[in-house]
């Protein structure tokens, strides 16, 4: 009964989200979000807190399609469609990319391991808990260290920032190991 009653949140939830796109209030946002966090908690009473975050998490965006489906419109072809650019394979402009593939890959992946760790090392909970929450956290941060890296202008100072608190999380693995 438990596990129809989230559903219904969730459904509720979505469906005052989608009311607050519709008539742009932030109040039904609000309402949403709170709505959600209450079906988040009966699922995780329902299935087990495991599981119950997994469906929290995940059923938002399966319901979510209805919502689309209603508000599709086919616009008509643009009348100016615009040209692609020309591709640069400048030796410059080609030794950038490669500079910012290694950084995302190596540079921000290393520090969002080594922060998610350290965040996760903080938490109240059984070693399980731990690595259950760094897995969950760990590709929403290093996704938006790289979202953030890739869109800002000044990258230098941002690496910067994601390199000196990766450095302070080094200390809090050492005294608190997961």
């Amino acid at each position: 009964m438990l596990t129809v009653f989230a559903s219904a949140l969730t459904l509720g939830a979505v469906a005052t989200v989608y009311k607050s796109w519709r008539s742009q209030t932030l109040a039904f946002f609000v309402i949403g979000l709170l709505v959600w966090l209450i079906s988040t908690i009966v699922w995780s009473y329902a299935q087990g807190w495991e599981f119950g975050v997994l469906y929290a998490l995940c059923l938002p965006g399966l319901l979510v399609w209805p919502f689309i489906y209603l508000n599709q419109t086919v616009l008509p072809l643009p009348k100016n469609t615009p040209q692609p650019r020309a591709l640069n394979f400048t030796m410059r402009n080609t030794w950038a990319n490669i500079g910012n593939v290694l950084v995302v890959l190596v540079a921000l992946l290393l520090s969002s391991v080594l922060i998610t760790l350290a965040f996760c090392a903080a938490m109240p909970l059984s070693t399980p808990g731990k690595l259950a929450l760094a897995a969950v956290l760990l590709p929403i941060l290093w996704g938006g260290a790289i979202y953030h890296y890739l869109a800002t202008t000044r990258k230098g100072l941002t690496l910067g920032i994601y390199t000196a608190v990766a450095t302070l999380s080094v200390p809090v693995l050492l005294v608190l190991p997961i």
